[in-house]
């Protein structure tokens, strides 16, 4: 794990922010799409359930993923 206090507060806000919107965009299309598929294939209700665990697992793969790269782009 690298060392995160080398980070300045503003730094640390910042790629906050970015991990909050890599979450909500990349959980917001996995959810948004299996949606899609499952209406066109489906005339069931949709299960609003189910939905809520592919955008949260769609946003923490997403997250982690850019956590990854971000720490490759600051190691020396």
């Amino acid at each position: 794990m690298p060392n995160q206090s080398s980070l300045s507060p503003g730094q640390a806000l910042g790629r906050w922010v970015v991990h909050v919107l890599i979450f909500i965009l990349a959980g917001g299309m996995a959810a948004g799409g299996s949606a899609l598929v499952y209406e066109s294939i489906s005339s069931a209700e949709n299960p609003l359930g189910l939905y809520g665990v592919i955008f949260a697992a769609g946003g923490l793969i997403a997250y982690r993923l850019a956590e990854r790269v971000m720490e490759a782009d600051t190691s020396p």
